[in-house]
């Protein structure tokens, strides 16, 4: 059997102060009627006295209840979902609400384009439409040598033969010449596009051989993301130890070509998933986009900000990063596991690297990598670079 306690103190006439488990109350009145105040709002009751008889009515003068959120019993505590906002504990601010992620992109192409550089992308511009020109009529002319071709054979193998001798005639005289027009149009294919020297000092070549270098291993990272997107997080409601929630997308860093652009050398890309790639040539960057227009920019103003991060890991460790701590999926203000959730289950604390390249024209674009050491030497080596510009 449980203990019960209660105590009565008289503070004035008509006035008692009732202390009990359930905590503090007041009365106030007098013998047939009084006004209780505690827990349970203000009761007041009205009766005879020494008949029995009473009627008591409960007054709400308080806010009133909250309906309990649908799929959730009295005491139930709902998982954490990304997706989904968390119902804050009795103790937590009412009013909180899980915020919009923010979406991490740079501006359109059309405004990101260095001022000093607009007349080089004039040419490339122009270089490109020629091209496109070029490669509508170098289709044509390859469609017409096939088709003279077959028509050719099959007439030379035909029975009827010998009623296709001035067809052949005229097949063998057109041939030469459509073969001449694709080697022209090839050649002209060929020559149609911007070669780029890039007259520098012998400190600025080597500083780029090292950012070659430091990006020939960065490009070999086992998991490269792409940030397309973040939050905050409310550290104490959603019981987590992170404090930001990321949208991250698997993607590759690598050389890459391009048969307008030219230098002695391949660009290195940054392949983006919401936005215009990135591609690092000497002294300037390029962002093109699928429709063809780019942007140009002097690489002097571009910002990359490397930062070793930890991170919490639910995807799997990959196997060239480092685990530097573990935390749980519910986690107390200490940092403890919150023992109220079941199966609460411990996570990896990776060491990655990250990236934010800006600009002022509006580039804003972040990467992480799982080789933070390597993500680290190439940061240095692009700043190296930078200031071998300048």
């Amino acid at each position: 059997m449980g203990l019960r306690f209660r105590q009565s103190f008289k503070l004035f006439p008509g006035v008692h102060l009732n202390l009990s488990k359930s905590g503090v109350s007041a009365s106030f009145g007098v013998p047939g009627a009084t006004l209780n105040i505690g827990q349970l709002g203000i009761l007041s009751t009205v009766g005879i006295p020494g008949t029995g008889l009473s009627y008591r009515t409960q007054h709400n003068l308080g806010p009133p209840e909250v309906a309990e959120p649908a799929g959730l019993r009295n005491g139930d505590i709902s998982p954490f979902s990304p997706s989904e906002p968390i119902y804050p504990q009795p103790s937590s601010p009412a009013y909180w609400q899980v915020s919009q992620m923010r979406e991490i992109g740079s501006a359109s192409v059309e405004q990101l384009t260095s001022e000093s550089l607009r007349e080089l992308r004039a040419m490339i511009a122009e270089a490109r439409s020629q091209r496109s020109v070029i490669e509508s009529d170098l289709k044509q002319a390859k469609a017409l040598r096939e088709s003279q071709s077959s028509d050719l054979e099959w007439r030379k193998r035909s029975l009827f033969r010998y009623f296709y001798k001035r067809r052949v005639a005229e097949l063998e005289v057109a041939l030469p010449g459509t073969d001449a027009e694709v080697a022209r149009l090839e050649q002209w294919l060929d020559a149609t596009h911007v070669e780029i020297k890039f007259e520098t000092n012998d400190v600025a070549k080597k500083a780029y051989a090292s950012l070659v270098r430091a990006f020939d291993v960065l490009r070999t990272s086992t998991r490269v993301w792409d940030i397309t997107s973040d939050r905050s997080t409310h550290q104490v409601i959603e019981r987590t130890s992170a404090s930001r929630m990321l949208t991250r997308n698997l993607v590759a860093v690598d050389f890459s070509t391009s048969d307008l652009v030219r230098f002695e050398g391949r660009p290195m890309r940054f392949q983006n998933v919401n936005g215009e790639d990135i591609l690092i040539y000497p002294g300037v960057a390029i962002m093109p986009r699928a429709d063809g227009a780019f942007a140009l920019i002097d690489l002097r103003e571009i910002r990359l900000e490397f930062n070793a991060l930890r991170f919490i890991e639910e995807e799997g460790v990959p196997s060239d990063s480092q685990v530097v701590d573990q935390t749980w999926a519910k986690t107390n203000k200490d940092g403890s596991p919150d023992l109220r959730f079941n199966n609460n289950y411990a996570i990896p604390v990776c060491n990655y690297g990250c990236f934010v390249f800006t600009s002022p024209a509006g580039i804003e674009e972040e990467y992480q990598f799982s080789n933070a050491e390597a993500a680290g030497a190439f940061a240095r080596a692009f700043k190296a670079y930078q200031a071998s510009l300048s």
